[in-house]
């Protein structure tokens, strides 16, 4: 198999991946929204330090590969701004 054969088949296979992680992202921010509504209705903070710790380091350490430690830190702090301004979001409806 040649470079572009194999490029190309690469890409196929990080597509799939994406749809994966489209699927797992919309269930996600469904429970999010659940979350919201639970935090809403009992004047709860949207940010909890303590929990999103928790997230970062439960995640990293599932990771195979140590070496992908910072990057996997940074998607799931980044995934949780998402979720937070999602969040707010709500509050303001």
């Amino acid at each position: 198999m040649g470079d572009s054969e194999m490029l190309e088949k690469q890409r196929n296979e990080i597509d799939e991946l994406d749809k994966q992680l489209v699927a797992l992202f919309e269930k996600r921010m469904e429970l999010v929204t659940e979350i919201g509504n639970i935090k809403q209705k009992n004047n709860l903070p949207i940010f909890d330090e303590s929990r999103e710790i928790v997230v970062i380091e439960r995640a990293v350490s599932r990771l195979k590969d140590p070496s992908y430690k910072p990057y996997a830190s940074c998607f799931f702090k980044d995934l949780m701004t998402i979720t937070k301004k999602y969040q707010r979001s709500l509050f303001e409806e």
